[in-house]
């Protein structure tokens, strides 16, 4: 019973690990965004709202994305190594 705790514990930290990765990846997104339209010589000059939209559509692209489903890997692969592990452990 001690692998359920085990467990537990690694699947709490793995959703900090996500949550802390997803705020971080979402910001680098919206950083990029925000850079391409301040380096476009042909928006000087519109108005905020472009901008705000501009972003806006970019981010909920990006949540549509690859990249966003990439994250769940965090909780994919140390789930298989736990698993692996545990069957090898007491199996083998």
């Amino acid at each position: 019973m001690g692998w359920l705790r085990l467990a537990f514990v690694m699947y709490v930290m793995l959703t900090i690990i996500y949550f802390l990765t997803s705020i971080y990846s979402r910001s680098v997104r919206r950083e990029k965004l925000e850079k391409e339209w301040d380096t476009d010589p042909a928006r000087e000059g519109s108005l905020p709202d472009e901008r705000t939209a501009f972003i806006e559509a970019g981010m909920v692209q990006y949540d549509k994305g690859l990249k966003k489903r990439v994250l769940w890997l965090i909780y994919v692969v140390p789930t298989i190594g736990f698993m692996t592990t545990i069957y090898f452990v007491n199996w083998h």
